[in-house]
């Protein structure tokens, strides 16, 4: 097998951390070999095993032997010294750089991973790589002329960044400025061309876009390299630059060593193509006379090289057309009219005016599609020129096919990669807004309306946690097929969050029409959902926004589907929510509780009042219950019924539960110490803590910093999540229990529980729901429900205990009914530590009487 028989590029990567390793072969591996080393040492070895990495991707932070030490290590050994080294890093400032390019580093990329700008270099120094080998086998090596240092064109509008980057470059480089892309297009064409482009993209008039675009249309300075030098940093321009020829991309503000790295990388580049095809081109001329004269060409070319005579009969094919094509070099010399009938017809247009027919004498790079022998589709970049005798008289065309496959597969791949979703396949947020976009301006110029759907899913959280985030993965995969299955046609389909989607709707964009396919896809997502033998559901909540009527533009129109989706949820599982004018200023009030709730811990805002407990049958005050309280400074006291709900909306009820614990727990350390502690302390546990897998640390870590016994701290979990999560309920709650603290069910009889399912959980006291206690004595229905539930207590030997009671009958009765603990505004409302410390105090030498 010859050197230049096709394969894939290996690569090895060196990272500590798995995530980010992952991601490099996520962006790499459909076109390249790629190893993974996770140190130093396992890097060094790899890098001396046979086959060695072509290319190394090295992270500079590092436990242990660190990047730096790692590339002074290659670059110190004869057998990895010629292996090009590319730094990734979080390190990005010009100390960092200059240090790892005086050590030899080739490049270097920061982090986070820009996928296109990775591809670009990671080509660039394989690309460069291979010409240094080529120069080798030629046994020559290019040298650059000492008369003249290289000539570069520094393009830019603005006069103090031409004056940057005039300082940094003007000792080793002859330097021409250019203020506009026509005056740079005047300097290209002039008599004496750059070497290389340093190239604005954002200028008035003539953009530096629509400048590369005319440089690679000039046959003679389309191999010129541009640079882009711009602030712009959006996916579009950098994808665009790239489809135009550009070779690197810097952003300002920019880094002197970068720009000085990225210039000498690839003047060295452009000077070992020249080079080479000097060499190719001297060759080309020994060997005309003798039967060889191409052959030994060919085997220095991975490309399907060709000769045609001037009546377009084959001259000369290479045997690279075997590789590329999959046909013979004598399938061409049989029909020479092979290539017109293997090329894909949507390309044969631009074959004609591209193609040796066109009658040009050089032709500027044609990229096609052609059908290889295999039935597979190839990607090929046709380059070619009119072949003069020494008289001028033509001889026919030489050109070239290059297979860039493989290229085109990254370049698909890295469009996925930035506008697509990976789990789903559906259009990511960038894409989203892009269609969004579209869609508002297409509707504004025809006068048209259009619906904006926000999808949340419900209780996917609670499945997420319970069966595993692969299991989560895979219903979101199916809740993605379902939506597609039911809008067939509809390409504004995105998922911009974990369990958030987002639909474009322009037909039936009527609110009657939306109404309808909105309650589709609600009936659609709730039907079941087949994960590891487990049937699993979740809803769907909707909020919808119509244009123009909602919004005129796509943050008017996103802010207001956002209000209507927030309605929806506050609404109940399965709801859907068209905006109203009232909703934004309920949303604003929202956002703003939100922000206040963020800093009120570290403000310190929240305190906790404690409300007690008494004996029914002995008056004897055995417990409290710890409860949140929020004191604004503007908005003074802050109902718990606004603020918690919220706090579980935007994540922060984990953090603001595991204070409370904290909180109480050091309290009752200090009434202990007094000698005021009642038996038990209870506070409230959300279902977001109990789903977070934290709750257990957070109640073992409270009880050690407090110095307190597990038996004085009781935790209340309501019945509804109880029920709800049974499988996790009762995980938890075992393990809770094995730790030693006390269980209560709060709010008890709202739920379904059962009595099997109790005895399972093995809590220790029942609370009835205070809804039930403050009407029992007017409604035969509550009184029922009470008298049940303290029966079901006692049957279960279960502690029971009765919220709400405001009145001195409530109380008769309900220790009538054997109820064995009240809590309510009959005995105190909730008080301060200190003053509940008094309570106790008085309390510990009388009982309450009623």
């Amino acid at each position: 097998m010859s050197r230049f028989s096709r394969h894939r590029p290996r690569i090895l990567i060196v990272d500590d951390v798995h995530e980010n390793l992952h991601l490099l072969m996520n962006i790499l591996s459909a076109t390249h070999t790629m190893t993974a080393a996770t140190s130093g040492e396992k890097a060094l070895e790899l890098a001396r095993r046979s086959p060695q990495p072509e290319l190394i991707l090295l992270d500079i932070k590092m436990p242990g032997m660190d990047g730096y030490t790692v590339l002074s290590r290659l670059k110190s050994d004869p057998a990895t010294t010629h292996i090009p080294v590319i730094f990734v890093s979080a390190l990005d400032d010009a100390a960092d750089v200059a240090g790892g390019l005086e050590l030899g580093v080739a490049d270097y990329i920061t982090k986070p991973v820009d996928p296109e700008l990775l591809l670009l270099r990671v080509s660039t120094q394989l690309t460069l790589q291979r010409y240094r080998e080529d120069a080798g086998l030629f046994d020559s090596e290019p040298s650059a002329d000492p008369a003249s240092a290289p000539t570069l064109l520094l393009v830019d509008d603005v006069p103090q960044n031409l004056h940057g980057l005039l300082e940094a470059l003007r000792d080793d480089y002859r330097i021409m400025i250019a203020g506009s892309g026509a005056k740079a297009l005047d300097l290209v064409q002039g008599t004496a061309p750059p070497d290389l482009i340093l190239l604005d993209i954002m200028m008035p008039g003539m953009g530096g876009l629509e400048v590369c675009q005319h440089i690679k249309s000039l046959p003679e300075h389309s191999r010129i390299p541009v640079i882009f030098v711009t602030v712009a940093d959006r996916a579009h321009d950098k994808l665009k630059g790239f489809e135009l020829g550009a070779a690197d991309y810097i952003t300002k503000p920019f880094d002197i060593e970068e720009v000085r790295a990225r210039v000498r990388t690839h003047l060295e580049l452009s000077r070992l193509r020249r080079h080479l095809e000097r060499v190719v081109a001297q060759r080309t001329a020994l060997l005309q006379k003798s039967e060889e004269k191409y052959r030994i060409l060919a085997d220095y070319s991975p490309n399907w090289e060709y000769w045609l005579g001037p009546d377009g009969s084959y001259l000369y094919v290479s045997p690279a057309c075997s590789a590329v094509s999959g046909y013979a070099p004598a399938d061409f010399f049989a029909d020479p009219a092979l290539m017109e009938k293997i090329i894909d017809p949507a390309d044969l247009a631009g074959w004609s005016e591209f193609g040796p027919a066109c009658g040009m004498d050089e032709i500027a790079p044609f990229v096609c599609r052609i059908r290889a022998l295999d039935g597979s589709e190839r990607w090929v970049e046709h380059v070619a020129r009119r072949v003069l005798d020494a008289e001028g008289t033509p001889r026919g065309w030489r050109g070239s096919y290059a297979n860039i496959t493989q290229r085109r597969q990254a370049e698909q791949q890295l469009d996925f990669v930035t506008h697509r979703d990976p789990l789903t396949g559906l259009s990511n947020r960038a894409l989203f807004g892009e269609l969004l976009v579209h869609a508002v301006k297409q509707a504004r110029h025809a006068q048209s309306v259009f619906a904006l759907l926000f999808i949340n899913l419900d209780n996917f959280m609670t499945i997420n946690e319970s069966l595993g985030h692969s299991a989560g993965d895979r219903l979101l995969t199916e809740v993605a097929m379902r939506l597609r299955a039911l809008l067939p046609g509809v390409d504004a389909i995105a998922r911009v969050g974990g369990d958030e989607f987002t639909i474009v709707l322009e037909r039936e964009a009527n609110a009657p029409g939306v109404d309808l396919v909105a309650q589709r896809i609600i009936d659609a997502l709730s039907l079941p959902y087949q994960l590891d033998g487990t049937s699993a559901y979740v809803g769907a909540s909707v909020g919808i926004a119509l244009y123009p009527a909602d919004g005129g533009d796509v943050e008017t129109l996103q802010s207001s589907a956002a209000a209507a989706l927030h309605q929806a949820k506050a609404k109940g599982p399965g709801a859907l929510r068209f905006f109203s004018p009232e909703m934004s200023s309920r949303a604003r009030d929202r956002l703003g509780l939100e922000a206040d709730l963020r800093g009120a811990l570290e403000r310190r805002e929240f305190s906790l009042h404690y409300q007690p407990q008494v004996d029914l049958r002995s008056g004897e005050l055995i417990g409290l219950e710890a409860l949140i309280r929020w004191t604004h400074p503007v908005r003074g006291n802050v109902a718990p019924a606004a603020f918690i709900p919220l706090a579980e909306e935007c994540g922060l009820i984990v953090e603001l539960g595991e204070w409370v614990l904290k909180t109480a727990c050091h309290q009752i350390r200090r009434w202990s110490d007094a000698g005021l502690a009642p038996r038990h302390t209870a506070v409230n546990i959300s279902a977001v803590q109990l789903s977070s897998g934290r709750l257990l640390d957070s109640v073992r870590r409270a009880l050690d910093d407090a110095g307190i016994a597990p038996e004085q701290l009781e935790l209340e979990i309501t019945e509804s999540f109880v029920m709800r999560e049974r499988e996790l309920s009762f995980q938890s709650l075992a393990d809770l229990r094995a730790l030693g603290v006390r269980l209560s069910i709060d709010d008890f009889g709202t739920g379904y529980s059962s009595l099997a399912y109790l005895q399972q959980l093995k809590v220790h006291k029942l609370k009835i729901d205070m809804s039930f206690v403050r009407d029992m004595m007017n409604n035969s229905g509550n009184a029922a429900i009470v008298r049940a539930v303290i029966a079901l207590g006692q049957s279960l030997g279960l502690e029971v205990i009765a919220e709400g009671v405001e009145e001195a009958g409530q109380a008769r009765y309900l220790r009538e009914l054997g109820c064995d603990v009240m809590q309510g505004y009959l005995f105190s409302r909730p008080l301060v530590g200190e003053d509940t410390g008094a309570l106790l105090a008085d309390f510990s030498t009388r009982h309450f009487t009623f």
